[in-house]
């Protein structure tokens, strides 16, 4: 959004969403994910109404996969507060521009003004990417999850969830980056151990993906089936 008072924010973000909302929530109740992604998710998918947690060195890397295929798919998507993000990282993350707006978040946002732009922003789309805010309280959260249940829409939170309460949780355990030699080379692509756990999920799972792989996006690291001394292990490939 472009810089200007926070009533002019208001407006133009109350019109954006009464543009995107009737699309955006006729859609089915899990939304689509990165085939890399699916063994970590209960549903194999984002389940509208859900808040995902995204942990660790590469949260965002992370978040942003998370959201890629449903991206892709047709839904709308909003990042808030994440200056970092570059278009071209998002783009190359496999999110489809057309359909992305970044919201600048001011740091001096109180936290009613806060919630009232956070709660917009699940009125009008399908996916919210954010980190939440340090003034945030427990009862602002719940009022702000439940709207997140009634309206159908996914919040992906970077880092600490806060006052949050995550359906699941992704963190990136490890990260190797592939591709450097002995002091030559380029990095290729990056190797990281993912485990996701929460209240939607009876035990911990494990996965190791490249994030990014050689193309961008997020793509699963193959396991082949092998057997050693009559124990059936598994043998990873790239």
């Amino acid at each position: 959004m472009d810089r200007g008072s926070l009533q002019a924010r208001r407006e133009r973000l109350a019109h954006l969403t009464q543009r995107i909302g009737p699309v955006a929530f006729a859609r089915d109740r899990v939304l689509p994910v990165a085939p890399a992604l699916q063994p970590l998710l209960p549903e194999g998918g984002l389940v509208r109404g859900s808040i995902i947690g995204c942990q660790g060195g590469p949260a965002l890397s992370v978040a942003l996969a998370a959201v890629a295929g449903a991206s892709e798919a047709g839904s709308w998507l909003a990042v808030v507060g994440l200056p970092a993000l570059g278009l071209r990282a998002a783009s190359e993350a496999g999110i489809a521009l057309e359909r992305l707006v970044m919201v600048a978040q001011p740091t001096d946002l109180s936290e009613t003004s806060w919630a009232t732009m956070t709660s917009a922003l699940i009125d009008g789309f399908d996916l919210v990417v954010l980190r939440t805010t340090p003034r945030l309280r427990a009862g602002t959260a719940r009022r702000l999850q439940s709207r997140l249940q009634a309206r159908g829409a996914v919040l992906v939170v970077v880092g600490d969830p806060g006052q949050f309460i995550c359906d699941l949780s992704i963190t990136g355990l490890s990260a190797e980056w592939e591709g450097l030699g002995h002091g030559s080379g380029r990095l290729i692509r990056r190797r990281i151990t993912l485990s996701a756990g929460g209240r939607r999920l009876p035990r911990q799972r494990q996965t190791d993906v490249w994030l990014p792989g050689a193309n961008g996006g997020i793509e699963a690291i193959q396991s082949d089936l092998a057997v050693i001394d009559d124990t059936v292990v598994f043998k990873r490939t790239g």
